[in-house]
C-alpha cells in the first residue's frame, strides 16, 4: 500500500457531530483541525506561519469516543491517512480539501490536564464480572436499561442522516452490544 500517514498537532476548529450511516449502520464524525507553524524569524523573534486546515474523520467506536472528548478550541494530536476530498460548490466552482481518516486522536496534554476514562465494549457481561459503582474505581458493567453514559441526545443529524442516540434502544435484554465505563 502506499498509504500517506500524517500528525497534525493542532487546535479542534469545530466541535464533532456524530452521524450515522443508516444504509450502513456506521457511526462517523468529522470535525476541523487548524495547525500553525511557529517558528523562529531572522530578528530571532517567534512568528506564526501559515494556519493549515484538515478535515478530520473518524468512525465507529473511535466517533464515539471523539464526540465525548474532543470541543471546539481543544488542542489535538490526530494520526492518520491522508486524503484529498473534491466536490462541487453551490457555485459551481471545484473545491478540495485535505481530510485525515483518523487512526488515533487524542487530547494534547502537553498544552494542558487531560482526564481518561477507559470505555471496555464486549459482547456479554460475565458471570461473576465485578461490578461496582464507578466511584469506586472498578469496573462498571451497563445492563439493559442503564443511562447512556455518553449522553449523545444533544447531536443534531447532517445531511440526511439519522440522529445517533439511545431513544427507544432498550436493547436486547440479554447486555450484548452494551458499553461500559471504567476509570483509569
Amino acid at each position: 500500500m502506499n498509504d500517506v500517514t500524517v500528525t497534525v498537532s493542532g487546535n479542534a476548529g469545530s466541535t464533532p457531530a456524530l452521524h450515522l450511516n443508516a444504509a450502513k449502520n456506521l457511526e462517523w464524525t468529522t470535525f476541523r483541525v487548524a495547525s500553525t507553524r511557529r517558528y523562529v524569524n531572522e530578528n530571532g523573534d517567534w512568528t506564526d506561519g501559515a494556519t493549515l486546515w484538515f478535515t478530520v474523520k473518524a468512525w465507529r467506536t473511535a466517533a464515539l469516543n471523539v464526540v465525548e472528548s474532543v470541543h471546539k478550541g481543544v488542542p489535538v494530536v490526530v494520526t492518520g491517512r491522508l486524503e484529498m476530498d473534491e466536490w462541487t460548490g453551490a457555485d459551481g466552482q471545484q473545491r478540495a480539501g485535505l481530510v485525515i481518516v483518523a487512526t488515533a486522536i487524542g487530547v494534547d496534554a502537553t498544552r494542558g490536564k487531560v482526564g481518561f476514562t477507559r470505555v471496555v465494549h464486549h459482547d456479554t457481561v460475565p458471570d461473576g464480572a465485578p461490578v461496582t459503582p464507578v466511584d469506586g474505581g472498578g469496573l462498571t458493567a451497563t445492563r439493559p436499561g442503564d443511562v447512556d453514559p455518553f449522553g449523545l441526545d444533544v447531536l443534531a443529524p447532517t445531511d440526511g442522516d439519522e440522529l445517533l442516540g439511545d431513544e427507544g434502544n432498550e436493547g436486547d435484554g440479554s447486555g450484548v452490544g452494551q458499553r461500559e465505563l471504567v476509570n483509569a
